[in-house]
């Protein structure tokens, strides 16, 4: 009801700002207002209405077209018959009588065209010229007023609206904004439920990079470990760097292998010179027979590192019999023969 009173309202105030403009401000753009507000006036013009109507050249008027005549301070409507401009006259007839007479009027240079005619908005014009129309006036105003008045506290605040639904439903209506919340809400915990999917997916990865690839160099038993990282362009140059490793640790586990081969020779030697100083004034048979005895104690057999005894050429074959092909490398330092596997691993990581 609130809103029904409200519209009424703002209606009649927008129409009455529509009639007055359309009262006040044609006149400063030219156009002539003739408001009709006496009854006792002698013209065909309706009580209460304004005409407009606009200058035109009289050689733009034709037959039929409405004109605005003043005779004695007086106004009327007629319509054009016949125009004489040598004379400056014209013949018209007044539409608002049937099968009435031409009559005859002067016809100057320009001539008032009439636009339209609004009836009843004259009304108000007289309203404002009399004491009893501006009472009218002042109480429409206050009639208005007390309308919003009433509009005002008739209005509900939204709590109290909601409170009714509640009681009229019996159940509870979200509103807008809690909707709105929520949906932010649910659209934050997405987003965080895949943010724990990606990190889980990250740590297993991580996890699964962090186990250490084992790289056998052919035969050995020193094994080598490095890290699984992601394969980028700089993956060659760490295979080669990982063979030059396990050719330097080759070389000084070979380089160790026969430091201790002389260390056990030196060792025999020292042990077979001992008794000799100890027993200088022995006779020569006791002699011999210690040194023997000696002897076959120290022919004991010493423990030396295990190296397969197998050829270039028989390497070569085994590896091309497993579908592989390794480049054969040899260093003129060690006088070792190298297999280099590190192309075909790299191949491997790729795929």
């Amino acid at each position: 009801m609130s809103k029904f009173l409200k519209f009424i309202v703002h209606f009649v105030v927008i129409c009455t700002i529509v009639c007055a403009a359309g009262l006040i401000l044609p006149p400063f753009f030219g156009v002539t207002t003739e408001i009709m507000t006496d009854s006792k006036e002698d013209t065909n013009l309706p009580v209460g209405s304004v005409t407009y109507a606009i200058p035109v050249k009289a050689t733009d008027i034709y037959v039929g077209d409405p004109i605005l005549v003043h005779e004695d301070s007086k106004v009327y409507r007629y319509s054009v018959q016949t125009l004489d401009l040598e004379n400056g006259t014209g013949t018209v007839v007044d539409p608002s009588v049937t099968n009435g007479e031409n009559i005859t009027v002067a016809v100057k240079e320009y001539v008032p065209k009439v636009v339209f005619t609004l009836s009843g908005v004259g009304y108000l014009y007289v309203a404002t010229q009399s004491t009893e129309g501006k009472i009218i006036l002042g109480l429409a105003v206050l009639f208005l007023i007390i309308l919003y008045i009433i509009a005002e506290l008739w209005e509900k605040d939204p709590k109290e609206e909601e409170e009714e639904d509640v009681k009229t439903s019996g159940a509870y209506v979200k509103s807008k904004k809690e909707l709105k919340r929520e949906e932010k809400e649910r659209a934050r915990m997405m987003k965080e439920e895949e943010r724990e999917i990606r990190s889980e997916n990250k740590e297993k990865k991580k996890r699964k990079k962090a186990e250490k690839r084992i790289i056998r160099t052919g035969g050995f038993v020193d094994e080598i470990e490095e890290e699984d990282d992601e394969y980028t362009e700089e993956g060659p140059v760490s295979m080669q760097s990982a063979a030059s490793e396990a050719h330097e640790l080759l070389k000084k586990e070979i380089a160790a292998a026969t430091s201790e081969e002389t260390d056990t020779v030196a060792e025999i030697r020292e042990m077979m010179k001992e008794p000799v100083n100890e027993v200088p004034v022995m006779e020569e048979e006791e002699f011999q027979k210690k040194s023997e005895e000696t002897e076959k104690e120290v022919s004991v057999p010493v423990k030396k590192m295990a190296i397969p005894q197998w050829s270039v050429s028989q390497l070569a074959n085994r590896a091309k019999s497993a579908g592989d092909s390794p480049e054969i490398i040899k260093d003129d330092i060690t006088d070792v023969t190298l297999f280099d596997y590190s192309d075909i691993v790299g191949e491997e990581d790729k795929e």
